[in-house]
């Protein structure tokens, strides 16, 4: 038996993107029509019969929006995707979520699968500056935003502030009377890592001092908590433990937590911890990390209403950075004689 041709055949053939071709299928005002009468060409060399059912939402709003994150278990990013989720209800759209497992190639494949449900808008967690890079020739119309750093300088996106929030958190450490400062964990060629290790950086420089710093290595991506625990004993086991830690996020913080506890180091009373995200079990009592919030909600929030705005016709590029918020709780406190 033939195969049936699919869309991403025609798209194939027609030296298009899978989003063109379905928007050309449906004459959109935006396809040139020399675009058009290429795409219509392959559907007939290939003997592509569209879906009757799709084409006839031609010109239709789903109201579906798609959100792409590179890990769903990732507390953050569930987090995320909630504020995301109820924001769009609150404008009468649902979301369809994917999850990359950060890796490059799921990350396009999510974006085929919302191509084909006809979702009117995406936004998206991209895994890094060099996925992203392949985006614009799959989505080619379709309103998107980015979700964080990785992306392009043309791209409309929403982010938080990652050198003010380690900063900030640098700074409350320092008046506290802390003079030995780690800034530990984030992949070493992570850009949302560089970010924060500036804010470290600056805020000590400006008290004079200089911190150490340990970042995974690319190759412990798969074996991050493990290597995070690992690094954190090798520290505490050194002849000058710190007398503070900024983790690079709040489960890195947990796994300080951890290693700390085997040392029997005490969390507040022999080390100060903030962690990064205020993800949910950072307030649960046993924990109660000082940490940097990244005001989830109002990100999911403004993202929404960027997309919903290209979505309605306004297509001008878009930034939204937000400030953090630095919230304070139980893992730290001043130094004696600092």
């Amino acid at each position: 038996m033939t195969k049936r041709a699919t869309i991403k055949d025609v798209a194939a053939l027609a030296g298009v993107s899978f989003a063109t071709v379905s928007r050309a299928l449906d004459d959109h005002p935006d396809i040139s029509r020399e675009t058009k009468e290429r795409v219509r060409a392959a559907c007939a060399q290939l003997g592509y019969v569209p879906n009757s059912a799709a084409r006839g939402l031609a010109g239709q709003s789903t109201h579906t929006i798609g959100v792409i994150v590179p890990d769903v278990s990732n507390p953050y990013f569930s987090d995320m995707a909630t504020a995301i989720e109820q924001a769009a209800a609150e404008q009468g759209y649902r979301m369809l979520l994917s999850n990359s497992m950060r890796d490059a190639r799921q990350e396009l494949q999510a974006i085929d699968g919302f191509l084909s449900r006809r979702i009117d808008g995406i936004l998206i967690s991209p895994l890094s500056l060099e996925s992203q890079a392949a985006h614009r020739a799959v989505l080619g119309d379709l309103p998107c935003v980015y979700i964080g750093i990785n992306h392009d300088g043309q791209s409309s996106y929403m982010a938080g502030d990652n050198i003010a929030g380690a900063y900030r958190a640098t700074r409350y450490l320092l008046e506290l009377g802390h003079r030995d400062l780690v800034f530990l964990g984030g992949r070493d060629q992570s850009l949302t890592r560089v970010q924060r290790s500036e804010g470290f950086r600056r805020a000590l420089a400006e008290a004079g001092l200089t911190g150490r710093e340990y970042a995974m290595p690319q190759d412990q991506a798969d074996n991050s908590r493990q290597w995070t625990y690992e690094a954190t004993l090798a520290l505490f086991r050194q002849d000058r433990p710190p007398d503070a830690v900024l983790a690079f996020s709040d489960i890195v913080a947990l796994r300080v937590m951890e290693a700390a506890e085997a040392c029997g180091i005490r969390v507040p009373r022999d080390l100060s911890l903030v962690g990064y995200d205020n993800i949910s079990f950072s307030h649960l009592p046993r924990i109660h990390l000082t940490t940097v919030s990244q005001k989830k909600r109002r990100q999911g929030r403004l993202a929404v209403q960027q997309l919903l705005s290209q979505i309605q016709g306004d297509r001008s590029r878009t930034v939204h950075l937000v400030q953090p918020e630095l919230i304070i709780r139980s893992t730290c406190m001043e130094r004696q004689g600092g």
